[in-house]
């Protein structure tokens, strides 16, 4: 049987190397993940399929893919959900196919959700702080019960959000989505009722600056796409209730950093919290306002679907379908 190369950037190879070592049929590599050299070993290897993180792939990628590809095609697994790093049309016109792995990472992304939103109601930076500092001082937090959270995005990840704080904290919970309600609830496969009992959801909105007075707390669960860079700037922010907390576990981009440094550094902000940035690894858009210098945020580098579970699943789902696309090339060509 045919041994076909796979390249994986080495932060996923990392995440579940067991997996990708056992895969059957498979030489799965690790390999670096700047573009240039990643096409280099490409080239190397031959390879016809790669294993890829967030970083972004402007063109040398799937140059070298291609060339080495031939009329069986190339492709490019994103290990995760969201595909905002590659260079679609360039993929596209070069013949390269693109998937993701839609396996669960919505559990792991809407419990470190919860974490943050847990971590800025109770103020668990500060006081940790305090204490390595030689400090005792008991920061005063505030309950998540009764509180009224809106969900921005109702997806997979946004609905389990809604769930897991309305059954586990008596959370009311809004959703502001930019489908329809009733396409959105075709998709989420539930009764307007259903929704309410068991994900607390009371009022479902397209129109974001409706529902943004009316939340203690704010969370993000959106891709970035032209529509949504910039969805939350100054005139968001200015509407959100005053001491609310907003938690970004979406993408980078979609929240303006120097509108969320300003509406924080104000106090009009109790607090945020971010797994993801304009730029990753973070560097301040504006060096004046930097993040990291208020004490009121809590910052994730983005982490949200990285566990043990959902980077196993993520990596049985690269290797199924680059194990699929190989072997039916490979069919393709011989028949």
């Amino acid at each position: 049987m045919q041994t076909h190369t796979i390249l994986v950037t080495q932060a996923e190879y990392d995440k579940a190397a067991d997996v990708f070592a056992a895969a059957p049929g498979l030489d799965c590599r690790p390999a670096p993940a700047d573009e240039a050299s990643l096409a280099a070993l490409v080239r190397e290897t031959g390879c016809r399929a790669v294993v890829l993180g967030v970083a972004p792939y402007r063109d040398a990628l799937y140059n070298a893919l291609a060339d080495n590809a031939g009329e069986a095609g190339a492709l490019i697994v994103r290990f995760g959900l969201g595909t905002d790093s590659i260079n679609k049309p360039y993929a596209a016109a070069k013949g390269i196919k693109l998937v993701n792995t839609p396996v669960d990472i919505h559990t792991s992304v809407a419990e470190l959700t919860l974490f943050l939103i847990g971590s800025l109601m109770r103020r668990i930076p500060l006081l940790n702080t305090s204490i390595r500092n030689g400090g005792f001082t008991p920061i005063r937090g505030r309950e998540l019960c009764g509180q009224t959270a809106l969900i921005i995005g109702g997806g997979k990840i946004g609905l389990k959000v809604c769930r897991m704080l309305h059954l586990g904290f008596g959370v009311r919970t809004l959703v502001c989505d930019s489908a329809p309600e009733n396409a959105w609830l075709a998709r989420a496969g539930q009764s307007r009722e259903a929704l309410r009992e068991t994900f607390g959801i009371e009022a479902y909105s397209q129109e974001l600056d409706s529902l943004l007075p009316l939340a203690d707390l704010v969370t993000i669960h959106l891709p970035l796409t032209p529509e949504t860079s910039n969805l939350i700037g100054s005139s968001q922010l200015a509407r959100m209730k005053p001491g609310s907390v907003l938690v970004n576990v979406g993408r980078g981009g979609i929240v303006n950093e120097n509108a969320l440094y300003d509406a924080l550094a104000s106090g009009h902000l109790a607090g945020a919290a971010t797994d993801v940035f304009v730029n990753e690894p973070y560097v301040p858009v504006a060096p004046d306002k930097d993040l990291r210098t208020l004490p009121n945020v809590v910052m994730t580098p983005h982490c949200g679907s990285n566990t043990f579970e959902a980077n196993a699943r993520m990596a049985a789902s690269a290797i199924m379908q680059a194990k699929a696309f190989l072997g039916k090339s490979a069919a393709t060509q011989t028949s």
